[in-house]
């Protein structure tokens, strides 16, 4: 043992002693030093055994203990356990064996179906702590899952003794988007000059690497076209040698380098032979999109055309957007030392050869489509980052007259039913009448009473009362050739249900769309349209950078959370990995003009949904708790639920809100390399809080965390704000999370400290939110001021931190945006107090 691990040690044994903590036993796991603070993880045991996923995480700074985080776990009373197994290992595994219908490969290549366990794969006795916390003599292990068209990484525990698997867990996590992408209402306004850190003028003979990309904040083409970048983008802290340097000491001339391997793989054998224990994949180097010798990146894109036929241009933007989230997150404490995705380390810490294998639009050759993954293994092993084809929604119904609302319509259509063909079906539309009083008149749930009309045309039906498959039906009794179900409700429908003898085909549309039709046979017009299959469309993932930034954020939160050398320590039921997701692809594509009551839906791009729709969570993203109600209670709707995308999004919602609290405070910055405005506090505060929750953690830890890293980082200058972003959404003072494995037993507060605790005269909830925008955030030469509902010039008095008036200026506006010099301020941090027609306005300014 080394002197330097001795006394870590010592200090964390002292403290233990001091606090007269639980008397429990514990070993030392692991020790990372970050930033002149040490991370130390100890693992408790029982009678000489580990405890699974039962970890106190320790922060150490000027040699003490300033912080400690436990699992639920950790210190509970435990009764004697037997020590013992009555299984072999092997016997464990014949358990999975069988449970997979599989059988044991030891090869390091995959090469065909079966249970693939290497020497590398970590297999440990340990005890199970059951619902009833009692200890359960197990084994745990990690296996990779390949079958049919699924290879992915399993960790389970099994009880020794019978043999029963306890736990079971796909550590690559499945995000299925249905088309993900982020939507800003403020795109418009987007202005270039906001973001030089980003953007260069680029000359296209130079020597430097050029990638014709879609460049942050954009986040897929509908939000704007490609423009060149080059390395003046990167962070050289992050990456030192660029991004084409690899371990041998070359560069790389294609989508290749010391932090991503980008390819296409186009027939899956990419995602087939994907080896986590050797990081290697089966794919040929005409795969990669190759720049040549003056690392030109620029290829042809026609999105008009199959994304196969734009496959260099995709992967040249899923590895230039890997780097982006490798430099950009590395400022924010993803570095070598805690885990982060690179062949070579440059001897900063963590373990390395653990490159981020990118596979730009697989999965189609297997079937695969609408998804996007991320299989996180433990430190010094290659995550895999498979992105999809999306398919584009059908606009198979076209309205032929009246002119009016003529044109193509999407339309989904269920797995049930009659066959559109590729020869048009071309009826008049019209209405279905029933004779029953319940629900609508239109619903087709009853007695339909102008069979007369419907007989040879296309019927046209409400949503509501009863089943797609009863309504269709009536309409074919009634004599009608396709029926067409409208939506009652936003967005389209996903008609599930299934009837062998409905023989008409059947498709739905959106309620407006639907509404636009029924006005006009509500007012007799004749509507002829015309049904017809359409052939297969996609859309690309490898283009959308929402997605991308959302699956890169689950390898982050997974390596940070609890020890390098486990993956397990996010899957438990109450965990928030796709709430991180969601978080970090919304930080990287924020505007200047944007504020809390921005809009944010996910999913809309791909989904086909218009640039005010929610996606696919059950709001947009937004302040505005009319529009996102969102509070902690809720989590006890997706008790049931085995997707963890609703948890996500209850916990992306509140720590958007502290992102806004903290704008409000500080600002905004589109520099997320050196800004130090409000958006990056708040990135800073989650990223920490990462690192300082528990394994396994729950919203009361997650919040605790990000306390505690204000705490560390600012002395705890802003506990109001974070405190009050959290009781805002029922997770406050008094909140219980009870336990991390359950989402059911937690319960809601919204109270804030008391005074005695801590005193908060200027609590967030004390200040009206404001469209009132202050960029950049810290400042050079000059501040932007943004506000559409100012109309007329403003006056703003620049204080110093004395209380002294050291200017007043007087601000011009142009109808919605203004500007004040500051070139004449020396360097230091000021308060602006600005006179609006909607009252005094105060923002803190940093001069740099």
């Amino acid at each position: 043992m080394t002197a330097h691990a001795q006394t870590v040690e010592q200090i964390v044994d002292n403290y233990e002693t001091r606090a007269v903590a639980s008397n429990v036993e514990y070993k030392f796991a692991q020790t990372i030093d970050d930033n002149q603070t040490q991370r130390v993880y100890t693992q408790r045991t029982y009678q000489g055994i580990p405890i699974y996923n039962s970890y106190s995480t320790y922060i150490i700074k000027n040699n003490q203990v300033v912080s400690k985080a436990s699992s639920d776990n950790f210190n509970i009373s435990l009764k004697r356990a037997n020590t013992t197994p009555s299984l072999s290992f092997n016997q464990a595994l014949n358990v999975i064996s069988q449970n997979e219908g599989l059988n044991i490969i030891s090869d390091t290549k995959i090469t065909k179906k079966g249970i693939y366990l290497s020497n590398d794969d970590v297999q440990e006795i340990v005890y199970y702590i059951n619902e009833d916390q009692e200890p359960i003599l197990s084994y745990t292990f990690s296996y990779q899952l390949v079958n049919d068209n699924q290879n992915d990484l399993i960790h389970v525990v099994i009880d020794a003794n019978t043999g029963k698997i306890l736990e079971k867990h796909n550590n690559t996590l499945s995000c299925g988007f249905n088309h993900e992408s982020f939507y800003n209402e403020n795109l418009a306004t987007f202005n270039k000059e906001d973001w030089n850190w980003l953007y260069t003028d680029i000359n296209n003979t130079a020597a430097s690497p050029q990638y014709n990309v879609y460049q942050l904040p954009f986040e897929a083409p509908n939000r704007g076209d490609r423009s060149f970048a080059d390395l003046s983008v990167s962070n050289t802290n992050a990456s030192p040698n660029g991004w084409h340097n690899t371990t041998e000491g070359t560069i790389k001339s294609r989508t290749e380098g010391n932090n991503v391997r980008a390819v296409r793989d186009h027939d899956s054998k990419g995602y087939q032979t994907y080896n986590s224990s050797s990081n290697t994949i089966t794919i040929k180097d005409s795969d990669y999109a190759d720049g040549g010798n003056s690392l030109n990146f620029d290829f042809p894109m026609n999105l008009d055309n199959h994304p196969y036929t734009n496959w260099e241009a995709a992967t040249t933007n899923l590895f230039y957007m890997n780097n982006m989230m490798h430099d950009i997150f590395y400022n924010y404490g993803f570095t070598e030392a805690n885990g982060n995705f690179q062949k070579v380390n440059f001897d900063k810490g963590g373990t390395g050869n653990d490159d981020v294998i990118a596979l730009a639009q697989t999965g189609l050759a297997i079937g695969s489509i609408n998804n996007a993954t991320f299989a996180t293994p433990a430190d010094g092993r290659s995550p895999r980052m498979s992105m999809y084809l999306w398919s584009k929604t059908p606009e198979s119904l076209t309205i032929n007259n009246p002119s009016n609302i003529s044109g193509k319509y999407k339309t989904s259509i269920p797995t049930w039913g009659g066959s559109l063909t590729s020869t048009s079906l071309t009826k008049d539309l019209v209405l279905i009448l029933k004779s029953e009083t319940t629900g609508t008149p239109y619903d087709g749930c009853g007695t339909i009473t102008n069979t007369t009309e419907v007989n040879d045309k296309i019927a046209v039906i409400y949503r509501g009362d009863c089943s797609f498959a009863i309504k269709a039906k009536n309409a074919q009794n009634a004599g009608a050739k396709a029926a067409i179900i409208v939506n009652n409700a936003d967005g389209m429908i996903n008609m599930g249900g299934d009837d062998p003898t409905i023989t008409i085909p059947v498709i739905a549309i959106s309620k407006a769309d639907g509404d636009s039709i029924v006005k006009e046979l509500k007012n007799k017009i004749t509507v002829n349209g015309s049904l017809t299959k359409m052939e297969d469309e996609y859309i690309d993932g490898s283009l959308d950078n929402g997605i991308i930034a959302h699956e890169y954020g689950h390898g982050i939160s997974n390596r940070l959370t609890g020890p390098l050398y486990t993956s397990s320590c996010l899957n438990n039921a109450e965990q928030m990995g796709e709430g991180w997701s969601d978080f970090f692809g919304l930080m990287i594509t924020q505007l200047p003009e944007d504020t809390g009551k921005t809009q944010r839906g996910i999913g809309t791009f791909a989904s086909g949904e218009t640039s005010s729709g929610k996606g696919i969570r059950p709001t947009v993203y937004t302040t505005d708790m009319k529009i996102n109600p969102s509070v902690y209670s809720d989590l006890k709707k997706y008790a049931s639920d085995t997707s963890p995308h609703n948890v996500g999004y209850l916990w992306a919602t509140m720590i958007w809100d502290l992102n806004w609290k903290l704008v409000d405070k500080y600002g905004f910055s589109p520099d997320l390399y050196n800004g130090k405005a409000g958006n990056n506090l708040a990135l800073q505060l989650v990223m920490t809080g990462l690192k300082l929750q528990p394994c396994s953690p729950g919203f009361v830890d997650g919040r605790d965390a990000i306390l505690k890293a204000d705490e560390q980082l600012n002395d705890g200058v802003n506990k109001c704000e974070i405190w009050q972003a959290f009781s805002d959404r029922g997770l406050g003072y008094s909140a219980k999370q009870g336990s991390s494995n359950s989402r059911s037993d937690g319960t809601e507060a919204f109270d804030m400290p008391p005074a005695s605790v801590l005193e908060c005269k200027l609590a967030t909830s004390d200040i009206k939110e404001s469209t009132f925008q202050m960029y950049p955030n810290p400042a050079k030469d000059i501040v932007y001021i943004v506000d559409k509902s100012i109309k007329k010039d403003i006056k703003v008095d620049i204080v110093d931190m004395t209380g002294r008036v050291v200017s007043t200026k007087t601000v011009k506006f142009d109808g919605q945006k203004g500007s004040i010099s500051t070139d004449n301020l020396s360097k230091g941090i000021y308060i602006l107090k600005f006179e609006t027609s909607n009252g005094t306005v105060t923002k803190k300014l940093i001069k740099n």
